[in-house]
């Protein structure tokens, strides 16, 4: 792994998720309130079968209430996602705070495709067989 220094516009950015993390966090009342008042699910109203992302609400609700096996419980890869959003976002206050180098990461696409293209069937499949209702 090679490092490099951050670019202004990548503190920018960092400071940004910092700020988009923590007012995910300290908006969670509001986020209780308004969740009634999302549609249902329209591709599982139609067909009866869960789409990729069902449960996605209700992952995000358990995981703002600190219940982590609840969130993984409704969409693992929601979970997954906000976890990662809410880690990224503490991460990017430290980073920018104490302006750390930037890693530079070799990725080659098609295998990091893949790999997404393999945990989203993965956790289509979960919510298929085993996703509480």
């Amino acid at each position: 792994m090679i490092w490099r220094p951050a670019l202004r516009e990548e503190r920018q950015v960092a400071a940004v998720w910092a700020a988009s993390a923590a007012a995910a966090l300290a908006l969670t009342p509001l986020w209780r309130m308004l969740a009634h008042l999302f549609p249902p699910c329209g591709f599982r109203h139609l067909t009866g079968l869960p789409c990729p992302t069902c449960g996605t609400t209700r992952a995000g609700l358990a995981l703002l209430a600190g219940d982590l096996p609840g969130a993984f419980a409704h969409n693992p890869a929601a979970a997954t996602a906000g976890l990662a959003f809410l880690a990224g976002g503490l991460a990017a206050a430290m980073w920018a705070l104490f302006r750390g180098p930037m890693p530079v990461l070799p990725l080659n696409g098609r295998p990091v495709r893949l790999a997404l293209a393999a945990s989203v069937m993965a956790n289509w499949a979960y919510l298929f067989l085993w996703a509480p209702q």
